[in-house]
């Protein structure tokens, strides 16, 4: 072992001495509780907020188009068949579609 090597064993054995915990566990404690430090509700107001986004272009869709109804997938994708839009759906990470009906 070097001379470089062994100092910062030294260090870093000095460090776990003083912290009294391992630097890893100390930075898992600290990235834990800044993730337990958010709101929750912020989550559900983003589904809303997504779902109503998907909802206004798929009502545009049908205005442009002439369309009675529509189905949009997560991505932002329009198709006036239930059919095409589920298979589109099969290959992104949110399987689910929208119905959408012209206003």
């Amino acid at each position: 072992m070097s001379n470089e090597n062994k100092e910062a064993a030294a260090a870093h054995e000095g460090a776990e001495q003083q912290t009294g915990q391992q630097p890893e566990a100390a930075e898992s404690k600290a990235t834990k509780a800044k993730s337990e430090s958010k709101p929750k509700a912020k989550a559900k107001s983003e589904t809303e907020s997504g779902a109503s986004a998907l909802r206004a272009v798929g009502v545009e869709a049908c205005k442009r188009h002439q369309l009675t109804q529509a189905w949009v997938t997560s991505d932002g994708q329009v198709f006036p068949q239930e059919g095409d839009a589920r298979e589109h759906a099969k290959n992104l990470p949110s399987k689910e579609i929208l119905k959408v009906t012209a206003k």
